[in-house]
């Protein structure tokens, strides 16, 4: 978990917003085609505590990786 939140705490705010995009794409919330709505959602979210949000998504390993076979990346 350390080593989780000081990996978030290094990625700046378009960064961020990448990964809880990602997250949401994996869980369901958006499709990948609405990446930019999602990305922009997410910048609303805000940057301050992504890391405690993203921890307390009890799937989010699998929502990642998820996201990332949706996007073609993986």
């Amino acid at each position: 978990e350390e080593e989780f939140r000081e990996l978030v705490a290094d990625l700046n705010v378009d960064e961020l917003a990448d990964l809880v995009a990602l997250a949401w794409i994996g869980r369901g919330d958006y499709d990948v085609s609405e990446w930019a709505n999602a990305v922009a959602d997410a910048r609303q979210h805000g940057a301050k505590h992504v890391a405690t949000y993203l921890l307390g998504m009890p799937m989010l390993c699998d929502w990642l990786i998820d996201g990332l076979d949706a996007l073609g990346v993986s």
